[in-house]
Protein backbone atom coordinates (compact mmCIF):
# COMPACT_ATOMS: atom_id res chain seq x y z
CA UNK A 1 0.00 0.00 0.00
CA UNK A 2 1.36 3.51 -1.42
CA UNK A 3 1.87 5.94 1.56
CA UNK A 4 -0.81 8.38 -0.14
CA UNK A 5 -3.51 5.23 0.07
CA UNK A 6 -2.55 4.57 3.84
CA UNK A 7 -2.72 8.18 4.80
CA UNK A 8 -6.39 8.02 2.80
CA UNK A 9 -7.11 4.76 4.69
CA UNK A 10 -6.37 6.32 7.84
CA UNK A 11 -8.36 9.80 7.57
CA UNK A 12 -11.09 8.62 5.53
CA UNK A 13 -13.43 8.14 8.77
CA UNK A 14 -12.51 11.86 9.97
CA UNK A 15 -13.25 13.02 6.76
CA UNK A 16 -16.69 11.37 6.94
CA UNK A 17 -17.55 13.10 9.80
CA UNK A 18 -16.20 16.61 8.52
CA UNK A 19 -18.06 16.36 5.28
CA UNK A 20 -21.13 15.72 7.47
CA UNK A 21 -21.24 18.62 9.88
CA UNK A 22 -20.87 20.45 6.58
CA UNK A 23 -23.26 19.33 5.18
CA UNK A 24 -25.65 19.96 8.04
CA UNK A 25 -23.97 23.43 8.24
CA UNK A 26 -23.77 24.55 5.05
CA UNK A 27 -26.98 26.83 5.30
CA UNK A 28 -26.17 28.58 8.02
CA UNK A 29 -23.64 31.73 6.67
CA UNK A 30 -26.26 32.93 3.96
CA UNK A 31 -28.84 32.35 6.41
CA UNK A 32 -26.91 34.69 9.18
CA UNK A 33 -26.10 37.16 6.77
CA UNK A 34 -29.77 37.26 5.89
CA UNK A 35 -31.07 37.57 9.25
CA UNK A 36 -28.32 39.97 10.06
CA UNK A 37 -29.96 42.36 7.48
CA UNK A 38 -33.37 41.89 8.50
CA UNK A 39 -32.60 42.48 12.17
CA UNK A 40 -31.04 46.11 11.02
CA UNK A 41 -33.91 46.39 8.94
CA UNK A 42 -36.13 45.71 11.89
CA UNK A 43 -34.21 47.93 14.13
CA UNK A 44 -34.70 51.03 11.68
CA UNK A 45 -37.99 50.08 11.35
CA UNK A 46 -38.51 50.61 15.57
CA UNK A 47 -36.15 53.59 15.51
CA UNK A 48 -38.95 55.28 13.11
CA UNK A 49 -42.01 53.94 15.02
CA UNK A 50 -40.83 55.26 18.30
CA UNK A 51 -40.61 58.76 16.00
CA UNK A 52 -43.84 58.28 15.22
CA UNK A 53 -45.26 57.23 18.35
CA UNK A 54 -43.70 60.50 20.48
CA UNK A 55 -45.08 62.47 17.55
CA UNK A 56 -48.37 61.02 17.99
CA UNK A 57 -48.43 61.23 21.72
CA UNK A 58 -48.11 64.62 21.72
CA UNK A 59 -50.85 65.46 18.85
CA UNK A 60 -53.11 63.21 21.29
CA UNK A 61 -52.27 65.20 24.04
CA UNK A 62 -53.35 68.40 22.35
CA UNK A 63 -56.47 66.78 21.40
CA UNK A 64 -57.21 65.16 24.77
CA UNK A 65 -56.81 68.89 26.79
CA UNK A 66 -58.92 70.12 24.06
CA UNK A 67 -61.38 67.99 24.23
CA UNK A 68 -61.30 68.48 28.04
CA UNK A 69 -61.26 72.10 27.78
CA UNK A 70 -64.91 71.93 25.62
CA UNK A 71 -66.17 69.28 27.62
CA UNK A 72 -65.54 71.00 30.98
CA UNK A 73 -65.95 74.48 29.71
CA UNK A 74 -69.25 75.43 32.49
CA UNK A 75 -69.15 79.10 30.93
CA UNK A 76 -69.08 78.28 27.04
CA UNK A 77 -72.31 75.56 28.07
CA UNK A 78 -74.11 78.63 30.27
CA UNK A 79 -73.26 81.11 27.47
CA UNK A 80 -75.08 78.27 24.60
CA UNK A 81 -77.97 78.06 26.53
CA UNK A 82 -78.56 81.66 26.91
CA UNK A 83 -78.33 81.43 23.08
CA UNK A 84 -80.77 78.98 22.64
CA UNK A 85 -81.24 75.90 21.00
CA UNK A 86 -78.67 76.65 18.03
CA UNK A 87 -76.56 77.67 20.75
CA UNK A 88 -76.97 74.50 22.40
CA UNK A 89 -76.51 72.65 19.13
CA UNK A 90 -73.60 74.48 18.37
CA UNK A 91 -72.10 73.59 21.76
CA UNK A 92 -72.45 70.13 21.12
CA UNK A 93 -71.08 70.22 17.53
CA UNK A 94 -68.14 71.56 18.97
CA UNK A 95 -67.88 68.84 21.78
CA UNK A 96 -68.39 65.98 19.81
CA UNK A 97 -65.75 67.43 17.07
CA UNK A 98 -63.37 67.79 19.71
CA UNK A 99 -63.71 64.65 21.00
CA UNK A 100 -63.74 62.77 17.50
CA UNK A 101 -60.43 64.10 17.02
CA UNK A 102 -59.11 62.86 20.13
CA UNK A 103 -60.68 59.64 19.63
CA UNK A 104 -58.93 59.05 16.54
CA UNK A 105 -55.49 60.66 17.55
CA UNK A 106 -55.58 58.28 20.63
CA UNK A 107 -56.18 55.24 17.90
CA UNK A 108 -53.72 56.19 15.43
CA UNK A 109 -51.34 56.17 18.54
CA UNK A 110 -52.41 52.89 20.11
CA UNK A 111 -52.04 51.25 16.69
CA UNK A 112 -48.68 52.69 16.04
CA UNK A 113 -47.69 50.93 19.53
CA UNK A 114 -48.46 47.82 18.34
CA UNK A 115 -47.14 48.06 15.77
CA UNK A 116 -43.82 49.02 17.88
CA UNK A 117 -44.58 45.70 20.29
CA UNK A 118 -44.75 43.83 17.19
CA UNK A 119 -41.48 44.81 15.91
CA UNK A 120 -40.14 44.35 19.25
CA UNK A 121 -41.44 40.42 19.46
CA UNK A 122 -39.83 40.20 15.95
CA UNK A 123 -36.31 41.29 16.76
CA UNK A 124 -36.60 39.40 20.27
CA UNK A 125 -36.81 36.46 18.08
CA UNK A 126 -34.26 37.31 15.05
CA UNK A 127 -31.88 37.53 17.77
CA UNK A 128 -32.39 34.65 19.48
CA UNK A 129 -32.37 33.15 15.94
CA UNK A 130 -29.30 34.96 14.95
CA UNK A 131 -27.19 33.24 17.92
CA UNK A 132 -28.25 29.36 16.87
CA UNK A 133 -26.96 30.94 13.23
CA UNK A 134 -24.01 32.30 14.65
CA UNK A 135 -23.10 28.58 16.73
CA UNK A 136 -24.41 26.99 13.93
CA UNK A 137 -21.92 28.99 11.46
CA UNK A 138 -19.10 28.97 13.43
CA UNK A 139 -19.02 24.71 13.75
CA UNK A 140 -19.25 24.98 9.69
CA UNK A 141 -16.35 27.54 9.59
CA UNK A 142 -14.22 25.20 12.10
CA UNK A 143 -15.44 22.12 10.38
CA UNK A 144 -14.10 23.74 6.95
CA UNK A 145 -10.77 24.59 8.56
CA UNK A 146 -9.67 21.23 9.82
CA UNK A 147 -10.95 19.40 6.42
CA UNK A 148 -8.60 21.71 4.46
CA UNK A 149 -5.57 21.29 7.17
CA UNK A 150 -6.53 17.42 7.00
CA UNK A 151 -6.42 17.37 3.10
CA UNK A 152 -2.96 19.90 3.12
CA UNK A 153 -1.52 17.67 5.58
CA UNK A 154 -2.87 14.28 2.61
CA UNK A 155 -2.28 15.95 -0.48
CA UNK A 156 0.45 18.76 -0.07
CA UNK A 157 3.08 18.40 -2.71
CA UNK A 158 3.02 16.29 -5.76
CA UNK A 159 0.44 13.36 -5.58
CA UNK A 160 1.09 11.34 -9.07
CA UNK A 161 -1.59 8.88 -7.87
CA UNK A 162 -4.16 11.26 -7.89
CA UNK A 163 -4.43 12.81 -11.76
CA UNK A 164 -5.54 16.16 -11.96
CA UNK A 165 -4.73 17.54 -7.56
CA UNK A 166 -1.52 18.75 -8.42
CA UNK A 167 -3.00 21.05 -11.53
CA UNK A 168 -5.62 22.02 -9.37
CA UNK A 169 -3.52 22.58 -6.52
CA UNK A 170 -1.41 24.81 -8.58
CA UNK A 171 -4.42 27.37 -10.01
CA UNK A 172 -5.50 27.57 -6.29
CA UNK A 173 -2.07 29.10 -4.83
CA UNK A 174 -2.31 31.34 -8.42
CA UNK A 175 -6.27 32.22 -7.65
CA UNK A 176 -4.94 32.57 -4.09
CA UNK A 177 -2.29 35.19 -5.12
CA UNK A 178 -4.40 36.80 -7.69
CA UNK A 179 -7.05 37.64 -4.98
CA UNK A 180 -5.02 38.86 -2.65
CA UNK A 181 -3.30 41.37 -5.14
CA UNK A 182 -6.96 42.54 -6.02
CA UNK A 183 -7.97 42.54 -2.72
CA UNK A 184 -4.85 44.91 -2.16
CA UNK A 185 -5.37 47.19 -4.99
CA UNK A 186 -9.41 47.71 -3.47
CA UNK A 187 -8.39 48.60 -0.69
CA UNK A 188 -6.04 51.33 -2.19
CA UNK A 189 -8.29 53.04 -4.14
CA UNK A 190 -10.89 52.77 -1.38
CA UNK A 191 -8.21 54.02 1.06
CA UNK A 192 -7.58 56.98 -2.02
CA UNK A 193 -10.77 58.07 -2.72
CA UNK A 194 -11.71 58.37 1.37
CA UNK A 195 -8.71 60.71 1.10
CA UNK A 196 -9.86 62.80 -2.18
CA UNK A 197 -12.91 63.32 -0.21
CA UNK A 198 -10.74 64.78 2.90
CA UNK A 199 -9.31 67.29 0.19
CA UNK A 200 -12.93 68.28 -0.90
CA UNK A 201 -13.53 69.04 2.26
CA UNK A 202 -10.39 71.26 2.81
CA UNK A 203 -10.61 73.15 -0.62
CA UNK A 204 -14.05 73.74 0.00
CA UNK A 205 -12.75 75.33 3.00
CA UNK A 206 -10.32 77.63 1.00
CA UNK A 207 -13.07 78.87 -1.88
CA UNK A 208 -15.33 80.02 0.89
CA UNK A 209 -11.77 81.81 3.07
CA UNK A 210 -11.59 83.09 -0.73
CA UNK A 211 -15.08 84.27 -0.71
CA UNK A 212 -14.78 85.93 2.65
CA UNK A 213 -11.41 87.96 1.75
CA UNK A 214 -13.40 88.98 -1.45
CA UNK A 215 -16.21 90.39 0.64
CA UNK A 216 -14.38 92.04 3.47
CA UNK A 217 -11.83 93.64 0.28
CA UNK A 218 -14.98 94.77 -1.28
CA UNK A 219 -16.11 96.67 1.82
CA UNK A 220 -12.25 98.12 2.09
CA UNK A 221 -12.59 100.02 -1.59
CA UNK A 222 -15.32 102.15 -0.37
CA UNK A 223 -13.87 103.22 3.02
CA UNK A 224 -13.97 100.29 5.04
CA UNK A 225 -10.85 101.19 7.10
CA UNK A 226 -7.81 99.28 8.37
CA UNK A 227 -10.50 96.31 10.09
CA UNK A 228 -11.61 95.37 6.82
CA UNK A 229 -8.19 94.55 6.01
CA UNK A 230 -7.18 92.78 8.98
CA UNK A 231 -10.19 90.37 8.11
CA UNK A 232 -9.29 90.34 4.53
CA UNK A 233 -5.97 89.02 5.22
CA UNK A 234 -6.56 86.56 7.57
CA UNK A 235 -9.34 84.94 5.35
CA UNK A 236 -6.40 84.81 2.50
CA UNK A 237 -4.39 83.03 5.49
CA UNK A 238 -6.44 80.63 6.74
CA UNK A 239 -7.24 80.23 2.69
CA UNK A 240 -3.86 79.12 2.22
CA UNK A 241 -3.61 76.78 5.12
CA UNK A 242 -6.80 74.72 4.11
CA UNK A 243 -5.10 74.45 0.16
CA UNK A 244 -1.69 73.59 1.58
CA UNK A 245 -3.65 71.24 3.91
CA UNK A 246 -5.68 69.49 0.55
CA UNK A 247 -2.40 69.89 -1.43
CA UNK A 248 -0.63 67.05 1.00
CA UNK A 249 -4.12 65.17 0.93
CA UNK A 250 -3.87 65.22 -2.81
CA UNK A 251 -0.16 63.95 -2.44
CA UNK A 252 -1.17 61.04 0.21
CA UNK A 253 -3.84 60.12 -2.11
CA UNK A 254 -1.75 59.97 -5.27
CA UNK A 255 0.80 57.26 -3.22
CA UNK A 256 -2.20 54.94 -2.76
CA UNK A 257 -2.94 54.97 -6.17
CA UNK A 258 -0.24 56.68 -8.72
CA UNK A 259 -3.32 57.41 -11.38
CA UNK A 260 -4.28 60.66 -9.16
CA UNK A 261 -2.69 63.72 -10.85
CA UNK A 262 -1.55 66.54 -8.76
CA UNK A 263 -3.97 69.57 -8.57
CA UNK A 264 -1.95 72.23 -9.68
CA UNK A 265 -1.04 75.49 -7.80
CA UNK A 266 -3.23 78.12 -6.76
CA UNK A 267 -1.66 81.34 -6.14
CA UNK A 268 -3.10 83.72 -3.11
CA UNK A 269 -2.09 87.06 -3.22
CA UNK A 270 -1.86 87.98 0.31
CA UNK A 271 -0.77 91.76 -0.55
CA UNK A 272 1.60 94.09 0.86
CA UNK A 273 1.34 95.10 4.86
CA UNK A 274 3.05 98.23 4.23
CA UNK A 275 1.29 99.53 1.17
CA UNK A 276 -2.40 98.37 1.60
CA UNK A 277 -2.43 99.32 5.51
CA UNK A 278 0.26 100.95 6.53
CA UNK A 279 -0.47 103.62 3.49
CA UNK A 280 -3.95 102.45 2.54
CA UNK A 281 -5.55 104.43 -0.33
CA UNK A 282 -8.19 103.11 -2.82
CA UNK A 283 -6.22 102.83 -6.13
CA UNK A 284 -4.85 99.81 -3.69
CA UNK A 285 -7.77 98.70 -2.18
CA UNK A 286 -8.78 98.26 -5.65
CA UNK A 287 -5.74 96.57 -7.24
CA UNK A 288 -5.91 94.27 -3.91
CA UNK A 289 -9.75 93.32 -4.77
CA UNK A 290 -8.54 92.39 -8.65
CA UNK A 291 -5.66 90.15 -7.00
CA UNK A 292 -8.17 88.44 -4.35
CA UNK A 293 -10.65 87.81 -7.25
CA UNK A 294 -8.03 86.27 -9.32
CA UNK A 295 -7.22 83.66 -6.74
CA UNK A 296 -10.62 83.10 -5.77
CA UNK A 297 -11.48 82.35 -9.65
CA UNK A 298 -8.11 80.11 -9.36
CA UNK A 299 -9.38 78.32 -6.17
CA UNK A 300 -12.86 77.88 -7.69
CA UNK A 301 -10.86 76.14 -10.93
CA UNK A 302 -9.02 73.75 -8.52
CA UNK A 303 -12.49 72.72 -7.17
CA UNK A 304 -13.82 72.05 -9.94
CA UNK A 305 -10.35 69.86 -11.05
CA UNK A 306 -10.62 67.96 -7.77
CA UNK A 307 -14.15 67.16 -8.24
CA UNK A 308 -13.71 65.51 -12.06
CA UNK A 309 -10.79 63.72 -10.17
CA UNK A 310 -12.82 62.39 -7.28
CA UNK A 311 -15.22 61.26 -10.06
CA UNK A 312 -12.65 59.59 -11.38
CA UNK A 313 -11.61 57.61 -8.56
CA UNK A 314 -14.86 56.40 -7.69
CA UNK A 315 -14.90 54.73 -11.16
CA UNK A 316 -11.39 52.99 -10.13
CA UNK A 317 -12.82 51.57 -6.95
CA UNK A 318 -16.15 50.26 -8.82
CA UNK A 319 -13.59 48.89 -11.47
CA UNK A 320 -11.26 47.20 -8.49
CA UNK A 321 -14.39 46.64 -6.87
CA UNK A 322 -15.73 44.63 -9.78
CA UNK A 323 -12.35 42.94 -10.13
CA UNK A 324 -11.96 41.78 -6.39
CA UNK A 325 -15.44 39.82 -6.66
CA UNK A 326 -14.61 38.26 -9.69
CA UNK A 327 -11.34 36.89 -8.34
CA UNK A 328 -13.22 35.85 -5.49
CA UNK A 329 -15.35 33.94 -7.33
CA UNK A 330 -12.50 32.52 -9.31
CA UNK A 331 -10.68 31.39 -5.92
CA UNK A 332 -14.03 30.09 -4.88
CA UNK A 333 -14.31 27.93 -7.70
CA UNK A 334 -10.68 26.25 -7.57
CA UNK A 335 -10.99 25.49 -3.70
CA UNK A 336 -14.30 23.55 -4.70
CA UNK A 337 -13.01 21.95 -7.45
CA UNK A 338 -9.75 20.75 -5.40
CA UNK A 339 -11.94 20.07 -2.61
CA UNK A 340 -13.75 17.40 -4.93
CA UNK A 341 -10.88 15.73 -6.46
CA UNK A 342 -9.65 15.14 -3.03
CA UNK A 343 -12.77 14.07 -1.79
CA UNK A 344 -12.99 11.85 -4.66
CA UNK A 345 -10.00 9.36 -3.80
CA UNK A 346 -11.19 9.20 -0.58
CA UNK A 347 -14.48 7.42 -2.31
CA UNK A 348 -12.22 5.57 -4.63
CA UNK A 349 -10.54 4.39 -1.68
CA UNK A 350 -13.83 3.07 -0.23
CA UNK A 351 -14.67 1.76 -3.17
CA UNK A 352 -11.56 -0.27 -3.22
CA UNK A 353 -11.96 -2.25 0.12
CA UNK A 354 -9.96 0.37 1.91
CA UNK A 355 -9.96 1.09 5.63
CA UNK A 356 -12.44 3.55 7.39
CA UNK A 357 -14.65 3.63 3.83
CA UNK A 358 -16.54 6.29 3.44
CA UNK A 359 -19.83 6.35 2.02
CA UNK A 360 -20.18 7.25 -1.75
CA UNK A 361 -23.13 8.85 -1.28
CA UNK A 362 -21.98 11.60 0.57
CA UNK A 363 -22.62 15.03 -0.33
CA UNK A 364 -20.36 17.45 -1.04
CA UNK A 365 -21.23 20.80 0.75
CA UNK A 366 -20.35 24.26 -0.97
CA UNK A 367 -16.85 25.58 -0.07
CA UNK A 368 -17.28 29.07 1.17
CA UNK A 369 -14.56 31.58 1.04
Amino acid sequence: MSQLRQKLGEAAGRNHELLAVLTESDYAAPALKQNTSYISDLKSQITETDKTINRLHASTEKERKEHVKVRDSVMRRYASKLQGHKGQEKFSAKQDKEEREFLEAWQQEREAQERREELGRALEEAEKEKKSLESDSAKHDEAQRELDQLYQNIFGGPTPEVPGEDELEQALSRNRDYYQQCQQQAGRDKQAAQTLEQARGRLGQAVNNMHDSLQASNFDRFGGGALFDLMERDALSKAQMNYNWCKQAMADAARAQPAIPPLGEVAIDHGHVLGDIMFDNIFSDFAQHDRIRNSAMQMQQAMNHLQSIIKEQKGRVQDAQRLEKTALQQLEDSRIELQKIRSEAFERLAGEGGQGAVGGDAKLPAYSA
